[in-house]
């Protein structure tokens, strides 16, 4: 049993999500960053990737 199970268990919270440091969502999104999510073209340019757009 991890830290986070027994966190839960002594707050009295009805889900694990509630305890968790970073919880997971179902559907892959992470809620600290707000990922996944566009990013700017200053972003892409201060990351040097190349951007190539299908036709």
């Amino acid at each position: 049993m991890g830290i986070d199970r027994l966190m839960m268990l002594l707050g009295k919270k009805n889900s694990i999500r509630e305890v968790m440091v970073f919880p997971k969502t179902g559907t892959s999104e992470d809620l600290l960053f707000n990922a996944p999510s566009l990013l700017s073209d200053k972003k892409v340019e201060e990351m040097n990737v190349k951007v190539i757009k299908k036709q």
